[in-house]
Formats: C-alpha cells, structure tokens, sequence
C-alpha cells in the first residue's frame, strides 16, 4: 500500500485533514488518533482483507510507515 492510499483512507474514511497527512508527520501530528486508528484498521479488512490491529499500527512511527507495516501485512496474507 502506498502513502497516497493511506493518506486516502485517512483522510476520506476517519475525516482527517488533509494538510497535516505527509509522509514523514509523526502519526499525532497528522492527527492519527486511537479512533482514526480503529477506523483504518476497520476499512483495511472490509475492503482489501487485511486484518491489523489497532495496536499494530500504532506501532508505525509516521504515516509512511504506516503505510509500509500495511503493505507488509498485505503480502503476507
């Protein structure tokens, strides 16, 4: 998955601003909350099948790892 598709999901899906969401904003600075993180981890396994846990994904430390740790999980299923 890229950042431009998280940067979709976050912003379309969880109602984030689009402005904080780069590549390298720390996960608080783009305004990833414990519920964006529920939102994300719901819309992942609805649409693409991969199943992350909210924990798993806060343990990204910016948005493009986020987006890399999802890839990751996406070619491992």
């Amino acid at each position: 998955m890229t950042f431009e598709q998280v940067k979709e999901i976050l912003t379309d899906r969880c109602g984030l601003p689009s402005a904080p969401v780069t590549p390298d904003a720390p996960l608080a600075s783009a305004g990833v909350d414990s519920m964006a993180l529920v939102m994300l981890s719901l819309h992942l396994e609805d649409r693409f099948g991969v199943e992350i846990s909210e924990d798993q994904l806060s343990t990204a430390t910016c948005v493009d790892d986020m987006a890399k740790l999802i890839s990751r999980y996406a070619v491992s299923r």
